[in-house]
């Protein structure tokens, strides 16, 4: 057991170096990226467009820009508008190309808040899910303890079968596990 058990301490330690190389190396070759990303950009100085100075509008200014005059963003202007939802989902779709997944259903109030902010509300990321009933949690955790169980099982063959290499190894009797 004392044998296994420095083999296992050597390639434990030897993991652990091999693993700081490899980090090492990750962090050299995103340094040089980096370098070669910042040599790639233009001068740092923005135009005058996009600071607002001169003749020209601040351009952080235009991006935060409605779709209509404000006065048209209402809810009841955009119903007297398009008068269905489907033209305003046109509408928008055509100006900003389609919706993020995970927007939800398609309202006037959504319609609303994407003309007044000039662009589609963040979505839910993938793989989100909202508020899970009894039923599916039960299901989830009956799902767990099942693979919990098998885990362990596993666990106990593999005690078993090392205990079996170590009988073979030294010629004694182990006492069997817990």
């Amino acid at each position: 057991m004392s044998d296994l058990s420095k083999r296992f301490e050597a390639l434990m330690a030897r993991m652990a170096r091999t693993d700081a190389q490899l980090f090492r190396t990750i962090g050299e070759q995103n340094a040089a990226l980096h370098q070669i990303a910042e040599d790639m950009q233009p001068d740092a100085t923005p135009p005058a467009a996009l600071t607002g100075q001169g003749d020209n509008p601040s351009m952080a200014a235009l991006a935060a820009a409605s779709l209509l005059p404000k006065e048209e963003c209402s809810q009841r202007r955009l119903k007297k508008r398009f008068r269905t939802l489907p033209p305003a989902q046109a509408f928008l779709e055509e100006r900003l190309g389609a919706p993020p997944t995970g927007i939800g259903r398609f309202t006037w109030a959504l319609v609303e808040q994407t003309v007044t902010t000039g662009q589609w509300p963040a979505g839910k990321p993938p793989g989100s899910h909202g508020v899970r009933s009894g039923r599916a949690m039960g299901a989830m955790e009956q799902r767990l303890q099942t693979r919990l169980e098998r885990m362990e099982q596993r666990l106990e063959r593999l005690e078993l079968l090392l205990l079996q290499v170590l009988e073979q190894q030294s010629g004694a009797v182990a006492p069997p596990p817990r």
